[in-house]
């Protein structure tokens, strides 16, 4: 499509009925991992409905609707599973121009540069990486007949699953001076040469990688952990947040400490005058102190 506000908010719209619950029979119209992309979107959103800016060209913007053979209880993986996918679809394109590509936990890519590039300007919370791309992912549950959202099993049929819509934004060919804010940054700025990136390439990437990371997850039964741990063990070797003294803000006020895992939430390690402690935070915004490993 040419042009539209959100394309997370019109897959909801055609995905679902009156009820708000997924219409088995819209729902048809758009199977597992379709997607849905504009070339401009006015009404982006972020996690916490922050706005996600973009151009009126250069961006990639872009929905997929996945619907997992996982346990309800589960699916809270799946946005750390597509930042993944989009960190292997920009990797190869970056390495080139000497930035390497990870997570940041919850819900972002970013650029770190490798040890051969000359370190940019610090930014206070970001060091010297940089936002490349967020996912904003929108559970929508089967209404009356579907697999139960609270159930502990995995549906068997993908028209009795959840529908999740996954929501891709990666700055492609901003300039410097067009980036809203200091941390962000565009393939072009990091010195992609202008036309080298295709957006319909990049998506397609994007798709074939997180159709793969999905297949892994539905072999697991929606657990990295099985099967000796070698999807969280990607997952956790892709997350830079892993390692670094950060600062979480969470509705009730923030949580200092070392990021050392991920359940899918972030697991940080606190050690106060109330004493040494693991704190699993589920939602909230990381900010980086330093590197602490």
């Amino acid at each position: 499509m040419e042009r539209t506000g959100s394309t997370n908010t019109d897959l909801r719209r055609a995905l679902t009925g009156p009820d708000g619950a997924l219409d088995p029979a819209k729902a048809a119209a758009w199977p597992h991992l379709s997607v849905l992309r504009a070339l401009t979107q006015t009404a982006g959103r972020g996690r916490g409905d922050h706005a996600w800016t973009t151009p009126p060209t250069g961006a990639l913007t872009a929905s997929i609707v996945v619907r997992p053979l996982v346990p309800a209880f589960r699916l809270a993986w799946l946005p750390l599973l597509a930042g993944l996918a989009v960190a292997r679809a920009l990797a190869p394109r970056l390495e080139s121009v000497g930035w390497n590509v990870a997570t940041k936990w919850p819900n972002d890519v970013i650029a770190l540069p490798a040890p051969s590039t000359t370190a940019p300007v610090t930014v206070p919370g970001w060091g010297t990486s940089r936002k490349l791309a967020g996912i904003l992912t929108e559970l929508v549950a089967p209404g009356v007949g579907g697999h139960a959202p609270d159930s502990g099993t995995a549906p068997t049929d993908r028209d009795e699953a959840a529908a999740v819509i996954v929501g891709i934004g990666v700055n492609l060919a901003q300039s410097a001076s067009r980036l809203p804010v200091p941390w962000a940054a565009s393939l072009a700025s990091l010195g992609v040469p202008a036309g080298a990136v295709s957006a319909g390439l990049l998506l397609e990437d994007c798709g074939r990688h997180l159709a793969d990371l999905v297949t892994a997850w539905e072999s697991a039964d929606g657990d990295p952990g099985a099967d000796g741990g070698a999807l969280g063990a990607q997952l956790r070797g892709a997350c830079a947040t892993l390692g670094q003294a950060v600062r979480v803000a969470v509705p009730d006020g923030e949580i200092t400490g070392v990021a050392v895992d991920l359940t899918p939430g972030l697991v940080v390690r606190v050690d106060d005058d109330a004493g040494f402690r693991r704190v699993v935070v589920t939602a909230g915004d990381v900010t980086a102190l330093r590197t602490a490993r």
